[in-house]
């Protein structure tokens, strides 16, 4: 569901995403993390609690049998969060953004990596599919956005019921799942507006597309935590890299050397820059 007319344009333009690591350029793979362990405590929730809300607003002064099938539709959109749960990785659609350097940069010298994501879709034999959306911050967009789509759902659904009185339960079931796969696809997009400031894009399969990929584990304040790599299975296998920028540090310019020398060994032949922000460590 695209999130707004003019989406596709900004598919063209670089991201940016912070690691403290240089184990993606090095082994050629992306890291998807689990949407439940991400640093946004509420990454798993924030929607939801915005579709409980838009679900009796709709529905304040509907007959009961309608109240019901809302009630019936929250639960459900809850199961299809936990059985959907989406994998993603994060971005940001700037480069050289203080606050990334300070979250990701406490302990080390952290790296900016710029991807031209057009050319992502054109790899082969990916190890899953994925989504490349926009983060919407904005409350009343949020908010927005839920209430059409409920209204699409509603307005559908009483098409379908015409004159009959009440789905038979199979019928019903298969509606419920539907309409919360809907939502739910929808409201992973969207984050609490606290985290704005990331200027956030990020790619997101969910967990039944990566049922069959081998869970990995790495370390991070939350104490070990899932993780799937996403690469190309055929050549070439380098990731499609634009650039990578040094974060703040003393040593920037050395540590810019030994970056560009990393690089080559990689097989990447792509500039480099270094952060000039004079943060005291």
């Amino acid at each position: 569901m695209p999130l707004s007319t003019t989406e596709s344009k900004f598919r063209i333009v670089y991201f940016i995403t912070q690691v403290r690591r240089v184990g993606i350029i090095g082994g050629h793979k992306i890291w998807f993390s689990d949407g439940t362990f991400m640093n946004d405590g509420s990454e798993t929730t924030w929607g939801i609690n915005l579709v409980i809300e838009a679900i009796d607003e709709l529905l304040s002064g509907k007959p009961a049998d309608e109240r019901d099938a809302g009630d019936a539709l929250k639960l459900e959109v809850g199961r299809a969060m936990e059985a959907l749960q989406p994998v993603i990785f994060c971005m940001s659609a700037r480069n050289n953004l203080l606050n990334q350097w300070r979250d990701y940069g406490r302990d080390v010298v952290p790296y900016s990596i710029e991807f031209d994501v057009k050319e992502f879709g054109k790899w082969n034999g990916k190890t899953f599919p994925i989504l490349l959306t926009k983060i919407v911050y904005d409350f009343s967009f949020q908010r927005s956005l839920i209430r059409n789509l409920l209204t699409l759902i509603y307005t559908k659904t009483i098409e379908l019921r015409g004159s009959r009185q009440y789905f038979d339960e199979e019928e019903g079931q298969r509606l419920l799942r539907g309409a919360a796969v809907e939502i739910v696809s929808l409201i992973t997009r969207f984050k609490n507006s606290s985290f704005e400031a990331e200027e956030e894009w990020r790619a997101i399969c969910y967990r039944p597309q990566v049922a069959n990929i081998t869970r990995k584990y790495r370390s991070s304040s939350l104490g070990v935590v899932p993780y799937y790599e996403w690469y190309a299975k055929d050549e070439p296998k380098q990731l499609p890299i634009k650039s990578v920028t040094v974060g703040p540090s003393p040593y920037a310019q050395v540590s810019d050397l030994a970056l560009k020398q990393f690089l080559a060994d990689k097989g990447y032949n792509v500039p480099t820059h270094y952060s000039t922000i004079p943060i005291r460590r």
